[in-house]
């Protein structure tokens, strides 16, 4: 007669290392999701010095301009800080219009990967017998983050290297304070490592996640073989 026991020391084990994984797998992710939502609204994406005594830096987001503004009241100089929404008064070079798209992609497909990491954390927590549901959710969120995370660095590359490059086609609105013309240097910003960190985390967290698919075929029941005693009891 053939019946079916677990190899328990080794299931134990995997057990136990697949736990860990999926755990890391998904606090990556999420690490990865925020710091992606902060690349999205920062308006530090390039930081610019400026020739004018009114408006002497400006700092570009993907979506917003801010900039402080000096302004001189009854002889008191007050420095106010504005903000400008980049609308189609702009004329928004392809690094910035195609660099919106990416980023905002690469924050779906991780808030994708979050969904589904929760999921498979909760099908594992009730010992729920789906290893090839697990194993295809694995996969798919393995493949989101490493596209995220290339999608990210995509868009930070291009901005990066047409900012300082010089080769940048933006401009500035009439209705804004200070001319392109002015512009004296471009300044390093948070934003350039926060990129690659966001990039870095995803890529753990997809590594993660494949390894954890991996685990899953590891963890299976052995057959053992008993067979008829050779003595009855009378």
């Amino acid at each position: 007669m053939c019946i079916f026991t677990w190899d328990t020391d080794h299931s134990l084990t995997s057990l136990a290392s697949s736990l860990a994984f999926k755990l890391l797998g998904l606090l990556f992710s999420y690490m990865s999701w925020t710091c992606g939502i902060i690349l999205a609204m920062s308006r530090s994406w390039r930081v610019w010095e400026v020739d004018s005594e009114i408006v002497p830096m400006v700092s570009i987001g993907l979506w917003e301009v801010f900039y402080i503004q000096n302004l001189n009241i009854s002889g008191v100089l007050v420095k106010m800080g504005q903000v400008c929404v980049m609308d189609g008064s702009w004329a928004l070079p392809d690094e910035i219009t195609y660099a919106q798209e990416l980023i905002v992609l690469a924050n779906l497909m991780k808030s994708v990967v979050l969904s589904f990491g929760t999921m498979t954390l909760w099908v594992s927590w009730i010992k729920a017998p789906y290893p090839e549901f697990l194993r295809m959710y694995y996969k798919i969120c393995t493949h989101l983050l490493l596209l995220s995370s290339c999608c990210t660095l995509s868009a930070m590359i291009w901005n990066f290297s047409a900012d300082f490059s010089g080769e940048t086609t933006f401009e500035f609105p009439e209705s804004f304070p200070v001319k392109k013309e002015a512009l004296i240097g471009e300044k390093g910003s948070y934003v350039l490592p926060l990129a690659i960190t966001t990039a870095f985390l995803s890529v753990i967290s997809a590594f993660s996640f494949l390894f954890e698919r991996y685990l899953l075929t590891q963890i299976r029941v052995e057959p053992t073989i008993l067979g008829r005693s050779s003595k009855q009891r009378v």
